[in-house]
């Protein structure tokens, strides 16, 4: 089950890593073959990464399942969403509020995408930018995508 938000947080306090996300790193790093980890933010996603790089590029896989944060911002008509939402669970979460993401076979049509956080091959979180974005769209990111904000529209409207 997704978690939703109806408007973005305002955290003054820094992102922080989990205690449990350490020890699974930890653990299952350790392993041969490594057994997956699975972060919650972008944050672990770039740690583990960075994990990864620091024990001499060794394969550690990814699990992004787990990462299911929606947060609609109805004023905007935007949806901001980790890579483990489906299709179905944003489009209940943005029904709510009138709203709905197009969606292709693909899972969401990539032109409505406006925003996206990357954690790169060295394991920096970043803003994509203009650059990126485009790559995104086309299938030729170099990185994690760890959220992507979509632009969301009236389910009045699609349905004519």
């Amino acid at each position: 089950m997704a978690a939703i938000e109806t408007r973005p947080r305002h955290d003054d306090a820094p992102p922080k890593v989990s205690d449990r996300f350490v020890l699974e790193l930890r653990t299952n790093a350790a392993r041969v073959p490594a057994i997956p980890v699975r972060p919650l933010s972008g944050l672990e996603v770039a740690v583990a990464v960075r994990y990864a790089q620091d024990e001499g590029g060794q394969y550690l896989p990814i699990d992004l399942s787990g990462m299911k944060r929606i947060v609609i911002d109805p004023r905007e008509k935007t949806a901001r969403v980790q890579p483990g939402v489906t299709p179905a669970e944003l489009e209940q979460a943005a029904a709510y509020w009138g709203l709905a993401p197009l969606v292709d076979r693909s899972g969401f049509v990539l032109a409505n995408l406006l925003a996206a956080h990357v954690v790169t091959p060295d394991g920096e979180l970043v803003e994509a930018d203009a650059d990126a974005l485009r790559a995104i769209r086309t299938g030729d990111v170099v990185g994690i995508v760890v959220d992507a904000t979509y632009r969301l529209h009236s389910a009045a409207e699609l349905r004519r």
